[in-house]
């Protein structure tokens, strides 16, 4: 495939390079939802696709876009829960994000948040992300985002209170932080040169279907638009959030997350293959975590529509990047190490 051709060159980058990100997402929105045995058996399963990194997602909530007050819901996930996923997934070798969102209870978009009084919802808010990064600290977390989302949130009227916001974070935080932009506000943030990592939630609409070479046509302004920005900042990229639903046409709106349309599993493995292709080259670009892990098998499979790729075509996609981006660069000169790549590609046609 394609995608994986491109995703094998990661592995020639001189040997100095970090690491890649590679994991998934992986929300609850229950209570204690990260306590359960099933979800303990998760994270072995995303160690075993390949992973290295998994996103914790607890999630905050409002009462409508314009409330002012954030606060836990019955379906936060509690601190001991929190506590619990964080260390199982450290014990499978998985590396954390701690990666909290805020929702409104009709599940409209969190870019839309506007509050009323936004000194008063930074306040509160704030007051969330430091608890939140006083665990990431004392849990060894690796990273930690301060936001999700919040489109109306960083216009620039709001960047001293984010600003304000991540020096505070650092105080109780010592790791990289980030933030999870929308894909389409994704230079509205005044306040990346204050973070580590570019963060964004990559649902770009693409031209193209199920065919590669349209996809592959279609990713080009956004590639030069994301290395306009990270150079324009001095920061690397993460994709925060990338997926894409089984349903014909939802290139289109890779962002839906509802399973109304018709069943098409190429259309997901397709704009998965591709977006490898895409990205997995770029020296700016440090990785991505798939949005979202399904903790409950019966949930999954061929005949599954969500974003899910578990038991699907896009399920060995993933597996086959993480697998080359991993792969330590083979010693000796350039010739060599070229020559080593030819040979990944002579595999990769058997696909």
């Amino acid at each position: 495939m394609r995608g994986i051709l491109l995703a094998c060159l990661l592995s020639a980058a001189p040997s100095g390079a970090a690491e890649p990100i590679l994991g998934f997402n992986y929300p609850s929105w229950s209570a204690d939802g990260y306590g359960s045995p099933r979800s303990d058996e998760s994270f072995g399963e995303m160690k075993k696709m390949g992973a290295n990194w998994v996103a914790i997602v607890p999630t905050l909530y409002v009462t409508e876009r314009a409330d002012s007050v954030v606060a836990a819901g019955p379906h936060t996930a509690s601190d001991r829960s929190l506590r619990k996923a964080i260390r199982q997934a450290r014990r499978q070798g998985l590396k954390v994000l701690l990666k909290p969102h805020v929702d409104m209870p009709d599940a409209s978009p969190r870019a839309w948040l506007d509050p009323a009084d936004p000194a008063r919802w930074f306040a509160a808010y704030g007051a969330h992300i430091e608890r939140y990064a006083r665990m990431a600290a004392e849990e060894r977390c690796e990273m930690f985002s301060v936001g999700t989302e919040l489109s109306l949130l960083t216009q620039p009227r709001h960047t001293a209170s984010w600003r304000a916001l991540i020096a505070r974070t650092r105080a109780l935080y010592p790791g990289p932080l980030t933030y999870a932009a929308n894909w389409h506000s994704m230079a509205m943030p005044g306040f990346w040169k204050d973070l580590d990592f570019i963060g964004v939630d990559a649902y770009f609409p693409l031209a193209g279907g199920s065919s590669r070479a349209a996809l592959d046509a279609s990713w080009k302004p956004w590639v030069l638009a994301l290395a306009v920005l990270s150079k324009a900042h001095g920061k690397p990229v993460l994709f925060t959030e990338v997926g894409i639903s089984a349903q014909k046409d939802a290139h289109l709106t890779p962002w839906a997350w509802d399973e109304t349309g018709e069943l098409d599993l190429e259309a997901q493995a397709a704009y998965m293959d591709s977006f490898v292709a895409a990205l997995g080259p770029q020296p700016w670009f440090r990785g991505f975590l798939y949005w979202s892990w399904e903790p409950n098998p019966a949930r999954t499979g061929p005949n599954d529509k969500s974003m899910s790729v578990q038991g699907k075509p896009a399920e060995a996609v993933l597996r086959r990047a993480f697998q080359y981006a991993k792969t330590p660069p083979p010693e000796g000169n350039w010739r060599e190490k070229l020559e080593a790549v030819a040979l990944r590609l002579a595999d990769i046609r058997r696909f």
